[in-house]
């Protein structure tokens, strides 16, 4: 007997009974959650049609991850082998939302692997070779902050030397730097300011100030600007 074939409102039905119950699923499924929430059955295309029959289809896979896991639960902690042990560091077993789903998702990997027919010898080198992506991953992550670090001392330096630059000013970009930290700590350090509002009024509005102000608000809006690039 042939089963029948399951429609698109069975897969939304399943996919919200687990999103019930599972609350990682909402964040690691969030779209899926939202399309559900934003449209009726009929006004869904075939594209969304599909997707929510991939999700039915990896819904009954985490039901099985999560078999699994418990099985491991059940274990003696001594013996827990190593995979086994990354499994469960990677799947955040005792969290109730996976904090890093980069981590959860290389956990399902952890998880297909584990539960394969396969010899023990190609699983371990299998498992091994999806945390060496974990760890190609976090060095990619460390350089590309290690290089934001560097576009805003660059860009520091240079707005310095620029204004520098503008005022006419040779001494030792150094000492002036310091000069300015210092000022600012001995503000903070008796929660005072050095001018009152007559004199800083003053100040904007000559010469000296306007070109400053000028030069300011051109260095804050340069696309290159990375405190304004990383912060968005």
């Amino acid at each position: 007997m042939s089963r029948t074939a399951l429609t698109t409102q069975d897969h939304i039905y399943s996919i919200e009974y687990f999103a019930m119950n599972n609350p990682a699923f909402e964040k690691t499924h969030y779209d899926v959650i939202q399309l559900i929430e934003q449209k009726k059955l009929g006004e869904l295309i075939d594209k969304e049609k599909y997707l929510l029959k991939k999700t039915y289809q990896y819904i009954n896979r985490r039901i099985k991850y999560n078999e699994t896991l418990t099985l491991i639960l059940e274990k003696d902690d001594h013996h827990i082998t190593k995979i086994e042990r990354d499994i469960l560091d990677y799947s955040y077993i005792k969290e109730v939302v996976p904090p890093v789903l980069k981590h959860y998702f290389l956990a399902e990997k952890m998880l297909d692997n584990y539960m394969s027919k396969l010899p023990d010898n190609i699983k371990i080198k299998i498992h091994q070779n999806i945390l060496d992506t974990d760890d190609a991953l976090e060095k990619q992550k460390n350089t590309k902050k290690r290089n934001r670090e560097n576009h805003k001392k660059f860009f520091i330096g240079g707005t310095l030397l620029s204004l520098l630059k503008l005022n006419n000013i040779d001494d030792d970009p150094l000492e002036i730097l310091f000069e300015i930290m210092k000022l600012h700590l001995i503000h903070d350090y008796f929660d005072r300011k050095s001018f009152n509002t007559e004199e800083i009024n003053e100040f904007n509005i000559s010469e000296t100030g306007r070109e400053f102000n000028n030069k300011k608000n051109s260095i804050l809006l340069k696309l290159n600007n990375p405190f304004k690039i990383y912060d968005e």
